[in-house]
């Protein structure tokens, strides 16, 4: 903990909890209903999401062992934050929840893979599991105060115009962080774990 890539790797993840387990897990289909679709138009805009997620996680895992990983976090994080002005912009089309729900699933969970193999290079190997279950404590941190915060702003102003709003910021402020870090080569041009 006295290292500053565990903190910046354990607040940008607490964000990624925020924007995705908070907010969109719990807020994007009450926000569909909201915005006139029927349940099961909705439940089809999350069910896209999450295929897409698998995919997003598997091109992350594929481009994480072959460019720089700070910049492919620090760039997954800024555009997750951007797709939230389509989720402002949907109305009643369902072409857009749609598109957002494409654009969300390649950027929602694809956090991984890149933040893990920075915490192998940047913390260690010895250290992996204790760092990756304090960092993910923050994502389920970041997760629980993104949906109590969204559900008290719906309830008092009875929209989700901030909540989107704050995630697009809080996104893009994950990924300004991440690119504070150095990337100090790929974990597969590490040395064996049997030689370290």
């Amino acid at each position: 903990m006295r290292r500053p890539a565990f903190h910046i790797l354990f607040w940008s993840f607490l964000l990624c909890g925020f924007t995705t387990t908070g907010v969109i897990e719990t807020h994007l289909m009450p926000y569909a209903q909201y915005c006139g679709f029927g349940p099961v138009t909705s439940a089809a805009a999350y069910g896209l999401l999450s295929a897409v997620n698998m995919l997003g996680m598997i091109l992350s895992g594929w481009l994480t062992d072959r460019m720089n990983r700070v910049t492919l976090l620090g760039s997954i994080y800024v555009l997750r934050g951007l797709t939230f002005i389509v989720l402002l912009n949907i109305g009643v089309e369902i072409e857009w929840l749609m598109v957002f729900a494409v654009l969300f699933g390649v950027v929602d969970y694809s956090t991984v893979p890149p933040t893990a193999s920075l915490v192998a290079s940047h913390l260690g190997l010895r250290v992996m599991g204790l760092a990756m279950g304090l960092i993910s404590a923050g994502h389920s941190i970041g997760g629980a105060v993104g949906a109590l915060f969204g559900g008290y702003l719906f309830d008092n102003l009875g929209q989700y115009e901030w909540i989107w709003l704050s995630s697009i910021f809080l996104a893009i402020l994950a990924g300004l962080m991440v690119f504070l870090l150095k990337d100090r080569g790929a974990t597969g041009a590490m040395a064996p774990i049997a030689a370290q």
